[in-house]
């Protein structure tokens, strides 16, 4: 999971919008997915600066034709009902009752792990990836024959245990995205082997973790 520079605001409209609520110390409108008028806005904003993939597994979500920032006008996203998996994610739930629309709670993550997976369950923000503290190389390890992701074992025990927590929390490795992941990073790191062409478009921490292992 890579670190997510989200000061990237394409979406300008919902920005100024939400800043009101902030700005005069006011609960948000009622979370209403696609009904409200800004949600595409906020959707292709974060896949924007997401890189098009969920915030938490790297799984593509969608096109990069969809998010090139071409497709924004005067600070409104211009295509309508743009086509891409999965749903928006208030990262701490808590807050969704009264800041639903609240930016910095905001990533786009797999449908699969959204419902199934991470739910309404409390976060530990060690592993909010949009932090100035989150550095992925410092917080992970990757393990290159089951790919699986685990806390990073230099750290102290605590720590192993919040990240690996976490881990489970935000369905990292979730049992089908470890079969896609296995199935993909395979096949890149032969193309890479053999000195042939490749272009590494999701997973992109898990397949930088293994070239270092087998570059080492």
């Amino acid at each position: 999971m890579k670190k997510i520079d989200k000061t990237k605001i394409l979406s300008t409209e919902y920005k100024a919008w939400e800043e009101q609520f902030e700005q005069n110390n006011q609960n948000h409108r009622k979370y209403d997915s696609s009904q409200n008028e800004f949600y595409y806005d906020v959707v292709m904003n974060l896949l924007n600066v997401q890189g098009g993939l969920c915030a938490f597994t790297e799984m593509r979500l969608c096109s990069d034709e969809l998010i090139n920032e071409n497709n924004w006008n005067e600070g409104k996203y211009s295509i309508n009902k743009p086509e891409f998996k999965g749903q928006l994610d208030h990262f701490n739930p808590n807050l969704k009752s009264t800041k639903a629309w609240l930016w910095d709670n905001l990533f786009v993550i797999d449908t699969d792990i959204n419902t199934k997976v991470k739910g309404k369950q409390d976060v530990d923000n060690i592993l909010k990836p949009d932090t100035d503290s989150y550095k992925e190389s410092e917080l992970f390890e990757y393990d290159c024959k089951e790919h699986i992701f685990i806390a990073n074992t230099e750290l102290d025990k605590e720590t192993q245990d919040r990240i690996n927590e976490m881990i489970f929390k935000l369905g990292i490795n979730y049992d089908p995205i470890i079969d896609l992941r296995k199935e993909y990073l395979s096949d890149k790191l032969s193309l890479k082997k053999f000195g042939l062409d490749y272009k590494i478009n999701q997973f992109p921490t898990a397949f930088n973790m293994c070239k270092i292992q087998i570059n080492n």
